[in-house]
C-alpha cells in the first residue's frame, strides 16, 4: 500500500501548496482521501481521475472537499464528449446537510453516506472509521491492507477517540494544524504538533506523519514540539510518496 501526499495545507495553501488530499494506492486499487483546495491539479501527476475507485471525504470543510465542485466539471464534460462512462463512488459524512447536498449531482457522483459503524471494502483494502471533535462532523479512517495499517485523523481536536483508533497504526498521519503557543483553550478544532506526539506514543503507532500544517509555521518548530514525546516523526511532504 503507497501513500501519496497529494495536499499538505490547512485551512489554506502555502504559494504553491494545497490542501488536504491523499492517494492510496494498493495493486490496482486508487483511494482518493479529501479533495481540497489544489488536490485535483496534484492528482493528475500521478494518475487519471477516472481511475479512482472511490473518494472518502474526512469532513465537509471546503479545504477538504472544494475541488470536488471542479472534479464535477472535469467529468461531466468528459462524459459529454465521449470520453468516459465513469461516475465516482464518493463517501462522506451526512452534516453539513447542505454541503451533503451540493455532491449529490447525478451520474457524476455516486453518493453515499459514513459514520464511525461503516465498513468498506474496496480491492484489498478494508476501511473503517472513528468520529472526531470537530466543529462539523469528521470521520478518521483505517485504511488495512495486506497486514498493514493507515490511520489519518482528518481534522480533530483532542479526543481520546483518536488515541484508541491508531492503536498499533504502521503509519499514521495526524492533523498538526496548531502549535502549543496558538492553542488558547480547549475548543480548538486542531491538535497541536505536540498533541500529535503524545498520540502517536500512547497509540503505539510505527510512524508518523504530520500534515494540515499552518503556512505560516516553520516546519522545524512544528517537528521539534512534536518530537518531545514521539523522535520519529515527519512531516508529511507535499508529493512525496511512503510505502506502508
Amino acid at each position: 500500500m503507497k501513500l501519496t501526499v497529494l495536499g499538505n495545507n490547512g485551512p489554506f495553501p502555502a504559494a504553491g501548496g494545497a490542501c488536504s488530499g491523499y492517494l492510496i494506492t494498493e495493486d490496482d486499487h486508487k483511494l482518493l482521501i479529501d479533495c481540497g483546495n489544489g488536490v485535483l491539479s496534484n492528482l493528475q501527476k500521478f494518475t487519471r481521475f477516472e481511475e479512482l475507485d472511490a473518494i472518502i471525504l474526512t469532513h465537509l470543510h471546503s479545504d477538504h472537499m472544494s475541488d470536488m465542485m471542479v472534479l464535477r466539471y472535469a467529468l461531466d464534460i468528459k462524459k459529454k464528449r465521449g470520453l468516459t462512462n465513469k461516475t465516482l463512488k464518493v463517501y462522506a459524512p451526512r452534516q453539513p446537510e447542505e454541503e451533503y447536498g451540493r455532491l449529490d449531482i447525478k451520474d457524476i457522483y455516486d453518493l453515499s453516506p459514513i459514520d464511525e459503524n461503516t465498513v468498506l471494502y474496496i480491492g484489498n483494502m478494508k476501511l473503517t472509521f472513528a468520529e472526531m471533535k470537530h466543529p462539523v462532523t469528521c470521520n478518521a479512517v483505517s485504511i488495512e491492507a495486506k497486514g498493514k495499517r493507515l490511520v489519518f485523523s482528518g481534522d480533530t481536536a483532542w479526543t481520546e477517540n483518536i488515541v484508541r483508533f491508531s492503536e498499533n497504526a504502521d503509519l499514521l498521519m495526524l492533523d498538526a494544524g496548531l502549535l502549543t503557543r496558538d492553542k488558547k483553550d480547549e475548543n480548538v478544532p486542531h491538535l497541536t504538533a505536540r498533541e500529535c506526539g503524545i498520540v502517536a506514543r500512547e497509540s503505539g503507532a510505527k510512524r508518523l506523519l504530520l500534515t494540515h500544517l499552518w503556512p505560516d509555521y516553520d516546519e522545524s518548530e512544528i517537528l521539534a514540539e512534536a518530537r518531545e514525546h514521539y523522535p520519529s516523526v515527519e512531516i508529511a511532504k507535499l508529493l512525496a510518496e511512503y510505502e506502508i
